[in-house]
């Protein structure tokens, strides 16, 4: 049963290029925590492997193109499964049972137990062997050193840990880990309010410390952004592309609840799930706004954060689909949003002396790099901040305007970049 329903939500994926979070919520009230994890395994495991499957079943079958995707996903959620430690026999028996047709049962059962037989018989190639699409290894060679492509290769091919941030307004860091002490739970070795869940038994959403706004989900990465905005109590702060609110609510945290902090997007869905969060957290200081940060403009502030929409390609970790649903067209689409949410910052919504704090979840220069070259040549009345990562233990990899994170167990691979406004004339 739970094959079947993997193969089915990959069959979703197969359409849409990703799956919604409400197609998961359906199974979670009908299958116990155990199979749920199993469920998820599936079907992100073979999401994530997906170049690599690809790979072995074009070796081991003629025309293998050819096949029709149905047949396709059933022989791909069976090689994964052997690829990857699943016993060989219930793999390849639970696997075939998914198969209607007679004929499509034959080709998995034969194919996969060839596949047990010839899957140490081949030599592959980095991008095979960390299963991401060619294009893109070759473009991180282009633009990145040696031992920043191998660690985002090894960081995209594995599965972030479950980290939460700590509400201060309402709990310490010390006290959050020993309220969840029933949890494999240790803190981060970079953001100051994190805290790492190893194989969490049950959903984390349903503890009363969730419950009663102790935490924030927020991986790593994203928990070190406000700290290099660092926004002080009394301060008027606009985070421009706010949803889904982890940032927003850091920066509260930051300022020990006391200021203003305006929070914008364009999706009212994720507009009311910044609400929930708020009242959730027990921060005031927030007002939520549907508009457009390219066009907002109606009042100065004396910090902003742009997180602004990219193609994610840092987030493999945690969304393995990116590496299927984005080409590089996408880097520059969103470089032309990225440009205006900057252009408008900068000419009319921040201060005299005030400071812009830019971050991406991705590693396309076009989003990032050229992104900065453009503004700094662009307005006279900016300059580029030096950002102390060693605070953090972050290794990084400078560009002349801003840092590229490299990504380790718990982070994953971060652009940001911080403007001072010089004193208009």
């Amino acid at each position: 049963m739970v094959r079947k329903d993997a193969y089915l939500l990959l069959r979703e994926f197969d359409k849409k290029h990703y799956i919604p979070q409400k197609s998961f919520d359906y199974f979670t009230k009908i299958y116990s925590n155990q199979d749920m994890a199993l469920l998820k395994n599936l079907v992100w495991g073979t999401i994530r492997n997906l170049v690599k499957i690809d790979f072995y079943l074009k070796k081991l079958i003629k025309n293998y193109k050819n096949i029709p995707p149905a047949s396709k996903w059933i022989l791909r959620l069976g090689a994964y499964q052997i690829l990857n430690g699943f016993k060989p026999y219930v793999a390849v028996n639970e696997t075939v049972k998914v198969a209607k047709n007679r004929k499509v049962r034959g080709l998995v059962n034969a194919t996969l137990k060839n596949l047990m037989r010839k899957k140490d018989d081949y030599i592959l190639p980095p991008w095979i062997e960390f299963s991401i699409p060619k294009w893109i290894y070759d473009y991180m060679n282009e633009h990145f050193p040696e031992d920043y492509v191998n660690a985002f290769l090894k960081k995209s091919y594995s599965i972030n840990p479950l980290t939460l941030r700590t509400n201060t307004l309402k709990i310490s860091r010390d006290d959050l880990i020993k309220n969840l002490s029933e949890y494999s739970i240790k803190p981060t070795i970079h953001s100051p309010f994190g805290v790492i869940i190893e194989n969490p038994k049950f959903p984390i959403e349903s503890t009363k410390e969730y419950l009663k706004g102790y935490f924030y989900i927020q991986h790593e990465s994203s928990q070190i952004i406000p700290l290099i905005l660092n926004p002080h109590p009394g301060e008027a702060v606009l985070d421009m592309c706010a949803a889904p609110g982890g940032k927003t609510t850091e920066l509260a945290q930051l300022m020990d609840n006391k200021g203003k902090i305006v929070a914008l997007d364009i999706d009212i869905d994720r507009l009311e799930l910044i609400e929930a969060n708020i009242q959730r957290l027990g921060i005031n200081i927030i007002k939520t706004k549907l508009i457009s940060g390219i066009e907002y403009n109606e009042e100065k502030y004396d910090k902003i954060l742009i997180d602004a929409p990219c193609s994610s390609l840092g987030t493999a970790s945690i969304h393995p689909e990116v590496f299927h649903r984005i080409t590089n067209k996408d880097f520059i689409k969103y470089s032309d949003v990225q440009i205006k949410l900057l252009e408008n910052a900068i000419s009319n919504l921040i201060k005299n002396n005030g400071e812009i704090v830019y971050s991406t979840c991705t590693i396309s220069i076009e989003e990032n790099t050229k992104i900065m070259k453009y503004i700094f040549e662009k307005f006279s009345n900016i300059s580029f901040e030096e950002i102390d990562l060693n605070k953090y233990n972050i290794k990084n990899y400078y560009d002349g305007f801003g840092y590229y994170f490299y990504p380790d167990d718990t982070l994953i691979p971060f652009y940001v970049a911080k403007i001072k406004i010089k004193e208009r004339g």
